[in-house]
């Protein structure tokens, strides 16, 4: 393939995740993103239910982690808090599942992660609000009541995760390869115009 890792960044209840799976399908690698946080329980001490934790109330910054990495992997002691040891072992456990082969990642800035690499195609999915909306309410069960102060809920906690720590704007388009509207195109060509990108 052109591009051995396809990582995707998402709108709340765009169809990131499923399209990340079924590029997977069509191109028979595997598809990471919600097991990020199991594989990294596995390989540490730390439950996932506490990952998921720290994730939910982060107020680190990552780029600060991503400075002290490599100190605190060549065995140099500091203390580090939980929220940076998260960070450091899911950025570790990314990179393990790299080297495993070909992958599609969703979400977990994947694409900073794998920054030093020239194989990684990156890709933004955004869709129309009407979208979201019915998507959010059939998919995750948010009530009608609460689904518009939903989406903003989780779009700006992604929004500010990457302006806080990594000084960019989320939705900055030129930082990604290809970004599609789902709203538009659907769920199902989203994912073969990606697939036969990074063919």
């Amino acid at each position: 393939m052109k591009f051995n890792y396809i990582v995707i960044e998402r709108e709340y209840a765009s169809g990131g995740t499923e399209i990340g799976k079924r590029i997977a399908d069509i191109l028979d690698i595997p598809c990471y993103g919600k097991e990020i946080p199991e594989i990294t329980s596995q390989r540490t001490d730390i439950s996932v239910e506490r990952i998921l934790e720290l994730e939910e109330n982060a107020t680190g910054s990552l780029l600060y982690s991503l400075s002290r990495m490599t100190s605190f992997m060549s065995g140099n002691n500091r203390e580090i808090n939980a929220f940076e040891s998260v960070i450091i072992e899911e950025m570790e456990t990314i990179r393990k599942l790299s080297g495993n082969g070909p992958a599609v990642f969703v979400g977990r800035s994947a694409a900073k992660v794998l920054a030093d690499r020239d194989d990684v195609l990156k890709v933004f999915i955004h869709a129309s609000n009407d979208f979201r909306e019915h998507r959010g309410m059939k998919v995750y069960k948010v009530c009608r009541s609460e689904i518009k102060e939903t989406l903003k809920k989780y779009d700006k906690r992604r929004a500010s995760f990457y302006k806080e720590n990594f000084g960019t704007d989320w939705k900055n388009y030129a930082d990604y390869d290809l970004v599609l509207d789902s709203s538009v195109l659907g769920i199902e060509k989203c994912a073969a115009v990606i697939a036969e990108c990074a063919k």
